[in-house]
């Protein structure tokens, strides 16, 4: 327990010893209550103490080794200032001799080697310092000035103030020119006269008062050297930056102006050591190497502008519009898709733009810098355009890698395929103008994608066609692979018009064969195809013609490949299900896409791909195909429409028939009536003529051959009624 505590509890028990018996309740608590809280502060103390106690042990270290070091440097300031004081104080003392203090100097000598001068000698050396530094009070705004350049360099290129910059750098070389290198010679001369008239000490005295004098302006010299430095590389920072042309050009022009300080400093070093011609052809071809240097430093900050400012295509950003599109069904999808076309579009146009600005500053900058006078000169022009050269070839070849892989990476539509390469092709075109055309370069690139795409499709057809066939003769059912029957084969027609070669709606697109509707599988297999070539149409490349038509023979060959191992699957025995109906399907199948899919798959691919002669060629044979067809049903309805007349003229002529019998039949019931009235009235008149009954006779066999033969013609009949009645009313 600390001092403080005990003296505060010893404080706090005689108090309480101290109270008489009588307090209140209150004052009591209050004693309690304090004495708790004592020692609550006392425990607080104590585990602060043993928290903070490396602290305060350190502290005391430091402090400890802190007062040693002061010790140290005292003793180190005494010893060191000893000897000084001493001699001062020998050379000052007028009664000083040189054989009154032996001892003190034999005890010295170790300390102390160097003479003691007369004070007459001392005082002057003391006076003309002093009439030095009076000078130097004298011109103390001109040497601030002088001190305080490398500050004001640094101010002025912070400030961008590029022309007082180069100016101060300017005036470091007439500094330098007039102090270091002339002043040099001048003080070096004095030097030897002097070392003539005076001693070995004169001389090193006068050494180094000129040795002081050239360090004070050789470090300004240096750190203006150094903001040097720093200028050109703020300048190429610049550079780096979205700069206009007139910006551009004033960096450039500063930087050469930097140059030919750099070259007036190299010809002040080599003026006095080398001869004139000599030093004239070292100076230009330094002046080349800047120039060139200058130059790769522009291409160098431009390339990193350039890379800096374009987009990525393919980016993080890409990559999230593609995971968001994916996630959020259709429509994110076509909105993923066009997203990312927009952004490799935006990607190529800044591209080119930017490219196209760096090679015509370029151009503008540093074409009309050399001048054809001079062989060295025209060097230097041919050096420039070969660097310009290699800087376009290598960007363009940048620029060709990285949209070859994000066009295999996020193009999935030829939609934004054809919109990539017309950007592509305007952008090579762009280069153009300035010698660096890249347009057959593209092929390779876009070509191959668009056969990769196409291809997708027909191998998505061709895969579901598979897996139909598969599942169908798995679970033994045939009904998904059969559809109803066309409208031309439900009218009677044996369907004729649907093998091989179709119908054309126009003079170039076939129309799709009908018959194909009572196969499911080979009509979406079609569809497939069809698709794929619709893809022709936003973006036709000539070169990847051979590509296509080998992957359609390939894909023709794997699918008669898959509908014979179809066929053969259904025709091994113990099929369960339909088998019967799966394999009169399956060898349809085969001798459909044999007969009708082939050849139409194959001209809508000569088509698609615009041969104009085969097209013509197919639409004239389908043509007469069609004219043949249409002959052969007009001749079959003209044949249809004469035995219905057949049929209906006979069906007259026996209504006719069954009318004339009746009507016989009528006038013989008539004849047989009359008969027997007249026999009525003969027996009633009995003087009757013999011809009545003669008469009578006659038409009962008219009436008996009548029935005998009721297919002849009325006319007979009504004539020989006529005749009848003549007679009849002859006889009367």
């Amino acid at each position: 327990m600390s001092p403080f505590t005990m003296a505060d509890t010893t404080v706090a028990s005689s108090a309480t010893t101290a109270l008489p018996s009588s307090s209140s309740a209150y004052e009591a608590d209050e004693r309690i209550a304090a004495r708790h809280a004592v020692n609550l502060a006392d425990e607080k103390w104590r585990s602060l103490c043993t928290q903070h106690a490396s602290t305060f042990v350190a502290a005391e270290r430091r402090s400890v080794a802190i007062q040693k070091s002061l010790q140290e440097l005292l003793i180190e300031i005494e010893r060191e200032t000893k000897p000084s004081v001493k001699r001062v104080g020998r050379a000052l003392d007028p009664n000083y001799s040189a054989n009154d203090g032996d001892d003190e100097e034999e005890s010295d000598e170790d300390d102390d080697d160097e003479p003691v001068q007369p004070a007459s000698v001392l005082l002057a050396d003391v006076a003309e310092k002093h009439r030095l530094r009076r000078r130097t009070l004298m011109q103390h705004s001109s040497l601030l000035e002088l001190l305080e350049l490398p500050s004001l360099m640094d101010a002025c290129v912070r400030s961008s103030l590029y022309e007082d910059a180069l100016s101060i750098a300017g005036f470091a070389n007439t500094l330098e020119r007039r102090h270091l290198m002339e002043g040099g010679s001048s003080t070096s001369s004095g030097q030897q006269q002097q070392s003539e008239k005076k001693g070995g000490d004169k001389k090193q005295s006068n050494d180094s008062q000129p040795h002081k004098k050239g360090d004070v302006v050789a470090g300004v010299i240096s750190e203006i050297r150094r903001r040097e430095a720093d200028l050109r590389r703020m300048l190429i920072n610049r550079l780096r930056q979205d700069v206009t042309m007139p910006q551009c050009l004033e960096v450039v022009t500063a930087l050469r102006r930097l140059n030919g300080v750099e070259l007036e400093r190299r010809n002040n070093s080599k003026g006095s050591s080398s001869s004139s011609s000599a030093a004239d052809h070292d100076l230009e071809g330094v002046h080349a190497a800047m120039e060139m240097r200058l130059q790769v430093d522009f291409l160098e900050a431009r390339d990193a502008w350039l890379e800096g400012g374009v987009t990525k295509i393919g980016s993080a950003q890409a990559a999230a519009v593609a995971a968001s599109s994916s996630s959020s069904g259709d429509k994110g999808t076509s909105s993923g898709s066009s997203a990312q076309a927009e952004q490799i579009l935006d990607g190529i146009e800044r591209y080119r733009t930017r490219c196209f600005e760096i090679v015509t500053q370029f151009l503008a900058i540093f074409r009309g810098s050399f001048a054809p006078s001079t062989s060295s000169s025209t060097n230097n022009h041919d050096h420039s355009f070969s660097l310009l050269s290699m800087w376009t070839g290598r960007r363009v070849q940048t620029f060709l890698t990285t949209l070859s892989s994000n066009i295999v990476t996020h193009v999935n539509d030829t939609a934004t395929l054809r919109d990539a390469l017309d950007a592509a092709s305007f952008f090579a075109s762009s280069m153009g103008r300035v010698g660096a055309d890249f347009q057959p370069l593209l092929a390779p690139i876009f070509e191959p994608r668009l056969t990769e795409m196409i291809q997708h499709h027909w191998n998505d057809g061709l895969n579901g066609m598979m897996e139909t066939l598969k599942a169908c003769r798995d679970a033994g059912v045939a009904g998904p692979l059969f559809g109803t029957e066309t409208s031309s084969n439900m009218d009677g027609t044996d369907g004729s018009i649907d093998d091989g070669v179709e119908i054309m709606q126009s003079s170039r697109t076939p129309a799709p064969p009908r018959k194909l509707l009572a196969l499911p599988p080979l009509a979406r297999f079609l569809n497939a195809y069809l698709v794929g070539l619709n893809e022709l149409r936003r973006c036709l490349l000539p070169g990847a013609f051979p590509a296509i038509r080998s992957a359609q023979s390939k894909l023709v060959a794997d699918a008669k490949m898959a509908l014979q191992a179809n066929e053969r699957a259904v025709l091994t025995p113990g099929l369960r299900g339909e088998a019967a109906r799966l394999r009169e399907i399956a060898s349809k199948m085969k001798s459909e896409f044999d007969n009708c899919l082939e050849p139409y798959m194959t001209g809508c691919l000569e088509v698609a791909l615009g041969s104009v002669d085969y097209a013509m060629a197919q639409a004239e044979k389908a043509h007469i195909a069609a004219e043949k067809v249409k002959a052969e049903k007009e001749a079959l309805e003209k044949a249809k429409a004469d035995a219905e007349a057949a049929e209906e003229a006979k069906a007259e002529a026996l209504e006719k028939a069954k009318a004339e019998a009746e009507a016989i039949e009528k006038a013989k019931a008539d004849a047989l009536e009359k008969e027997v009235a007249e026999k009525l009235e003969k027996d009633a008149e009995p003087d009757e003529p013999k011809e009545a009954l003669s008469s009578t006779n006659a038409e009962d066999d008219l009436i008996q051959s009548a029935a005998d033969n009721p297919t002849e013609p009325q006319q007979a009949e009504s004539d020989y009624f006529e005749d009848d009645d003549d007679g009849m009313y002859d006889s009367d």
